[in-house]
């Protein structure tokens, strides 16, 4: 068969989308965390957020596949580098062994490129891996599961030290958020950009209820530190977290803070997963965090024009510190509950107590 692969133009290519999505995963018009997802991916198509590409069948002219990229820009050594992570990948069952599926991701890299992505970083499943592989993505190390139990445990009751922390919970960022972004970004060698304006873009409004856990000063009710979590039926994700420093007393309070809440919540466990930071993974366990059992492959594209230099470090999974939740767009059915829908979605997050 021949495909061809344009950009997505979404008001003459909707009910295709819709059909896409219906197809492989959920249906934007009957679920509603679906549609929401569908609104945010596609309703700016230029290289600002998002950019989707889709394969055509050429002698039906029928769309039966699609790819995305969205921009999720990294602080690196003091420097913003233009990343892109790509997203909600679909090919119509009958056309998976053909020529379509490399056709989109390479016109995914290839339309970032041109609009200035410099590295594209994404966790692809098991059936997209193989597709990732040929079209030039490489792989840098795994993303690590860390669970904590938090159902029954009385230690956690006295956490964060009440003296010198306040916690809340909110569900947009304010300008408190962008005075911490500036604050901490030098202090990670890596780390996703995380203004205000962003943090609502990516999390907040959304039916799944993304929300923040922020940690504050007692004395100036500054914010520490915060993390962004969504609940599933007996646990809490985290998806995403920034706190002054990537290790010390304020991350122990941080996380020591955001458990017993769920705690509180109802919730059996916490869990995350992430890459990088050799401190951060061992306080991890220091606060009780023990590795489970899923590990997920980190690929990292690099632009082609870019530099020997910066090409060997975007290779180097030293440099790299990245939580899964980021890459998120859709999330399992257990999140997104369809109940006119009896097929299992995984979606991209995976959790376990176990």
């Amino acid at each position: 068969m021949a495909y061809t692969v344009i950009p997505l133009q979404i008001d003459e290519h909707r009910d295709a989308l819709r059909r896409l999505w219906r197809d492989n995963s959920y249906d934007p018009e009957t679920n509603v965390y679906a549609a929401e997802r569908f609104d945010w991916l596609y309703r700016d198509t230029g290289a600002s957020h998002a950019q989707t590409w889709l394969a055509v069948e050429s002698e039906s002219q029928r769309v039966i596949g699609c790819g995305s990229v969205f921009r999720s820009n990294r602080s690196f050594r003091g420097q913003i580098v233009s990343a892109g992570v790509p997203a909600v990948f679909f090919v119509d069952r009958e056309h998976r062994l053909a020529g379509a599926a490399l056709g989109i991701q390479r016109a995914v890299l290839g339309g970032g490129c041109r609009s200035g992505l410099d590295v594209f970083v994404g966790k692809p499943n098991r059936s997209a891996r193989a597709i990732c592989d040929r079209v030039g993505y490489r792989p840098v190390g795994d993303l690590q599961e860390w669970v904590r139990v938090v159902w029954g445990d009385d230690s956690l009751s006295a956490s964060p030290r009440a003296a010198d922390y306040g916690d809340e919970i909110v569900t947009a960022a304010d300008d408190r958020f962008d005075r911490l972004w500036d604050r901490a970004k030098a202090h990670y060698l890596m780390a996703a950009e995380k203004t205000a304006a962003f943090l609502n873009w990516r999390y907040a409004g959304f039916k799944e209820n993304y929300r923040f856990y922020c940690l504050v000063r007692q004395d100036d009710r500054r914010l520490v530190g915060y993390i962004v979590f969504y609940a599933m039926s007996d646990g809490a994700v985290i998806t995403d977290l920034l706190c002054e420093d990537p290790s010390g007393p304020a991350l122990d309070n941080l996380l020591l803070g955001f458990c017993p809440r769920m705690q509180g919540g109802g919730h059996v466990w916490v869990s995350l997963l992430c890459t990088g930071m050799p401190s951060f993974e061992g306080q991890l366990e220091q606060v009780g965090f023990r590795r489970g059992k899923h590990r997920v492959a980190l690929l990292v594209y690099v632009n082609p024009d870019a530099g020997a230099a910066f090409r060997h470090e975007m290779l180097d999974k030293n440099n790299w510190f990245i939580f899964a939740g980021e890459m998120d767009v859709l999330l399992s059915d257990e999140v997104w509950r369809d109940r006119s829908d009896r097929r299992n979605v995984l979606g991209d997050a995976v959790a376990s107590a176990s």
